[in-house]
């Protein structure tokens, strides 16, 4: 996605679109494939830095050369970065992201970003480590307890992983109940715009792959002895017609989550 960029300073605006679009079209889980080691990595790297609420970036990264121009990034404003910093102004019910700051006996003090720590009851992860938490008292002082991902009904940002497989052993052995390949080379999307509505919206867990700046799907599989065919219930163009001969892959992440977006309000 970004092997093709000399510069940090456009390797790093590239990995914040696709951190938006994933945020905007509510992404649960990005999975970043092998290609370029080394890139893989530092598009974990910022990716899980633009996830983080920003009071906990300092926390939770330390000062190192390839953050060098995330301050160039523009915030998710998710609902688990809020903004409000003044204990005064929990609620009960709010949930926050914390680190893990001192444990005593059954309970942890956990910063989330005001000016005091909450006393969170519950099983806590290691010192210095991330948490989620819901606020159950605000006076005399803020209390909590931890929770699951699982509980939290709105939307709480993506999770990054490196798959150590390729594309084909993902498609295949990931666990999804519909996969999507993204190809110039695939059925324009008004073709197969019905079936692949039905499909969507009785997904649980879909898997929507992208191709990488030098290679199309065809390509990577074909390295890997595979097929798109015999992997992907669907290889789709998003955006048949292009008027340029390539479509970068922020691009095409952009344009096919809005599609897919539109499925789920039934307007595409």
């Amino acid at each position: 996605m970004v092997s093709e960029l000399q510069h940090l300073r456009e390797k790093t605006r590239v990995i914040g679109m696709v951190a938006r679009a994933s945020a905007i079209f509510k992404v649960e889980d990005i999975y970043i494939y092998p290609d370029q080691p080394d890139e893989a990595h530092l598009i974990r790297l910022i990716l899980n830095y633009m996830e983080t609420p920003q009071y906990l970036r300092r926390h939770l990264f330390k000062k190192r050369p390839e953050l060098r121009y995330v301050g160039l990034l523009p915030p998710l404003r998710t609902p688990h970065h809020p903004l409000e910093d003044r204990a005064s102004k929990l609620r009960v019910g709010e949930i926050r992201e914390g680190i893990v700051q001192d444990m005593d006996g059954e309970t942890s003090l956990v910063y989330v970003g005001v000016e005091k720590p909450v006393r969170v009851t519950g099983r806590a992860p290691s010192r210095g480590g991330r948490a989620t938490i819901r606020i159950t008292e605000t006076r005399p002082e803020p209390r909590g307890v931890f929770i699951g991902r699982g509980e939290i009904k709105e939307y709480w940002g993506y999770e990054v992983h490196i798959s150590k497989r390729g594309l084909g052993a993902l498609a295949k052995e990931g666990g999804f109940d519909l996969t999507i390949a993204t190809s110039k080379y695939g059925d324009p999307y008004p073709e197969i715009s019905g079936e692949l509505r039905d499909r969507w919206i009785r997904s649980k867990s879909a898997l929507v792959a992208f191709g990488s700046p030098r290679e199309g799907i065809e390509e990577i599989l074909s390295r890997e002895g595979r097929k798109v065919d015999e992997l992907f219930q669907f290889n789709v163009n998003t955006m048949p017609g292009q008027g340029c001969e390539t479509i970068r892959t922020e691009e095409a992440i952009y344009a096919t989550l809005a599609i897919l977006n539109l499925l789920d309000h039934g307007r595409a």
